[in-house]
């Protein structure tokens, strides 16, 4: 596996009612920031480093020297020009939340991601972590809760270092561990501490998964508009000035059936999208499917003779099929081919 992943081409508590800088940071160059040939990594504790590219990884333009060239917004310069949540968290500092639920930061295995610093503007992600620690939203997770991330082999030097029968499935090897070993006591290999949400980062990763949405949406674009109208997290984060983003799903769902003409948005069930890539018994839903295409058979010849080269209905169809709508994204399907 990779050590770092690349980052992407798309991509106040003190002042809530203060309104964004609307000055174009992403395009205007800062001659104090290209003063240095790179990002001040002085505040990274040591055993932090391994986990970061090196140094002169984090410039303060992505893609330099080519078109796609932007100069990266610092998370100071964001904390002036976005919002804050009701909380009052910053966007970089929720997706922070997002990708603390799953219990691998801090010290991710594959390294900090590239881009907390090109896209959210922080460097040191670690000292990030421990602010949200202090504020309440975070908290070091138990041992126990790593055991089921174990080898079986693992769990059973556990236990016969403590003397314990190793007999039984995996479930029972790790309720004996728990059982029988005070976690005080529990000596686990590698052990790394790993961050978990409290509730109120549930809540606050909750009411704002807006956030984590437009991170991984297929749509999203950066914040250059010379190619275009733009669709990202900083777009909809100025739809909520007052902090209060709970109706998220029905904004976002209602833009994207004007921009794309398939609302995704509100299949979100629990913060969480729709379950939509089972596989299904097509021989099962045959007769349903070819009954579907009968009576949209108008549609798809219309579809034919609108001028274009069928880029529009095939992502169309894919956004279809992102919500689990198979047989509409079909319709689509047919049209573009």
């Amino acid at each position: 596996m990779a050590l770092f992943y690349q980052h992407r081409i798309k991509n106040s508590q003190d002042s809530q009612q203060k309104k964004p800088n609307s000055q174009d940071q992403s395009t205007k160059p800062n001659v104090e920031v290209l003063s240095s040939s790179y990002a001040d990594s002085s505040s990274v504790s040591k055993d932090e480093r391994p986990y970061y590219h090196p140094d002169s990884y984090y410039t303060f333009y992505s893609y330099p020297n080519t078109i796609m060239s932007q100069r990266v917004i610092t998370f100071e310069e964001r904390k002036k020009s976005s919002y804050p949540s009701a909380r009052g968290l910053y966007v970089a500092e929720i997706m922070l939340l997002e990708y603390c639920k799953s219990g691998k930061y801090p010290k991710p295995e594959s390294g900090y991601p590239g881009f907390w610093w090109f896209k959210y503007g922080i460097r040191d992600v670690g000292h990030a972590l421990e602010s949200l620690e202090k504020r309440g939203f975070l908290k070091w997770s138990s041992k126990t809760k790593i055991l089921h991330n174990l080898k079986i082999k693992q769990l059973k030097d556990i236990l016969t270092s403590n003397k314990l029968s190793t007999s039984g499935n995996k479930t029972d090897l790790i309720n004996r561990i728990i059982d029988n070993i005070p976690e005080q006591n529990l000596i686990i290999p590698n052990y790394m501490l790993k961050y978990e949400l409290t509730d109120l980062g549930k809540e606050e990763l909750f009411d704002n998964g807006y956030i984590p949405y437009m991170h991984n949406h297929r749509h999203a674009t950066n914040e250059d508009n010379r190619f275009g109208e733009t669709f990202n997290v900083w777009d909809i984060n100025k739809l909520f000035s007052n902090g209060d983003a709970k109706s998220w799903p029905q904004i976002v769902g209602n833009i994207e059936e004007k921009r794309f003409g398939v609302n995704m948005a509100n299949t979100i069930s629990n913060g969480e999208p729709i379950e939509c890539n089972k596989k299904i018994d097509i021989s099962y839903q045959r007769d349903e499917i070819q009954k579907y295409l009968a009576s949209n058979q108008q549609t798809i010849i219309d579809g034919i003779k609108t001028e274009g080269n069928g880029f529009v209905e095939e992502s169309k169809g894919i956004d279809y099929k992102t919500i689990g709508k198979y047989k509409e994204a079909l319709v689509m399907f047919y049209i573009a081919i």
